[in-house]
């Protein structure tokens, strides 16, 4: 009757949609800003689920591929696009202390978005594991971040890195640093010990 098909037709049209709704955007243990390597309010079908969640990834990906895959968060939250299109997310390691990486996390390695840089992609790692993403930032951030540690942190890779001898010059030098910047902190907070670090790079 058309009382029926009037009752069912929104059922049916919020069915088909299922797959275009957002659901709530998985967490990532190794990336707190993870959300800035996806594309919102996507049209794109995930080439692991061939569903249209809303989100695609653009951030770095290595393969062997001639076109970068159009990949969810779910399925790099789940491993299975790093797994079944055979795809990368992250690369470099540098360890901000003496201990060695010596295994990557499976939750790390096939599980966690990476994102862009300027100029050389490293991934921060302290106490022998990687360490979590926070994002790009000055001195505002570093200190929300990392505190005091955090800021005596760049502080040293101002002085070292970029010559800034007195500790007013390298705060100048770190307030002049972030995203709307020519120059940003990389920063990164260990799962461990709390310990802020990272890199500083200019485009």
């Amino acid at each position: 009757s058309l009382m029926m098909h009037l009752f069912l037709f929104p059922i049916a049209f919020a069915a088909s949609n299922l797959s275009k709704m957002s659901q709530t955007f998985p967490t990532f243990p190794y990336h707190a800003d993870a959300k800035k390597s996806f594309e919102e309010n996507s049209e794109e079908s995930c080439a692991c689920c061939n569903k249209k969640r809303g989100y695609i990834y653009n951030g770095p990906m290595f393969g062997n591929f001639d076109e970068d895959p159009s990949i969810c968060p779910w399925c790099i939250k789940d491993g299975s696009a790093c797994e079944k299109l055979g795809v990368e997310l992250v690369s470099d390691i540098n360890s901000g202390d003496d201990s060695e990486v010596l295994e990557l996390p499976r939750e790390f390695s096939k599980c966690t978005p990476g994102f862009y840089s300027w100029q050389e992609n490293v991934w921060w790692a302290h106490c022998g594991e990687p360490a979590v993403y926070h994002g790009m930032g000055g001195k505002n951030e570093i200190e929300t971040i990392g505190g005091e540690d955090g800021l005596a942190y760049f502080r040293g890779l101002a002085e070292e890195e970029f010559g800034e001898e007195t500790e007013e010059e390298q705060d100048e030098f770190l307030s002049n640093c972030g995203e709307d910047f020519d120059g940003t902190a990389y920063i990164f907070k260990c799962r461990k010990c709390g310990s802020c670090g990272g890199n500083i790079d200019f485009n």
